[in-house]
């Protein structure tokens, strides 16, 4: 897979966090669209469907690739957790489901093993949501 490539193709990505309680967060970017829907499982109240602003999708098309994200969901779907991950003690779990404008599609994801580069992608939704994506 040319990553380069694939990361300019992406059309809608999925990003979830839950605890083993069925608490967490999920946000999905739908960027043919260009909306933020967001889902907050600890206030059902703080949950919204808004726009991508301008800023906002640049600064998503500049900061997703060096998130790494398509390449440790690779990695993780090759079962390279020890060169891609960490083990936490966070109880808890992610999952990330891409779908490109090909309609084809991606997935990935684990319990209590978080990738290292975890942050990149926590910062970016993080920035894009104005929410934190911090499992409580």
């Amino acid at each position: 897979m040319d990553f380069e490539k694939a990361y300019g193709s992406i059309a809608v990505l999925e990003v979830e966090i839950r605890t083993f309680a069925n608490e967490g967060y999920a946000v999905k970017y739908d960027f043919g669209r260009r909306v933020i829907s967001w889902r907050d499982n600890y206030m059902w109240n703080n949950n919204f469907t808004r726009s991508i602003s301008e800023d906002n999708f640049k600064y998503i098309n500049e900061s997703l690739p060096s998130s790494g994200m398509l390449e440790w969901m690779n990695g993780y779907n090759l079962g390279l957790t020890e060169e891609y991950g960490d083990k936490t003690v966070v109880p808890g779990e992610w999952s990330i489901k891409v779908e490109f404008k090909d309609k084809t599609g991606m997935k990935s994801g684990a319990e209590q093993h978080f990738p290292k580069k975890w942050g990149n992608l926590q910062r970016l939704i993080e920035h894009t949501t104005g929410c934190s994506f911090t499992l409580r």
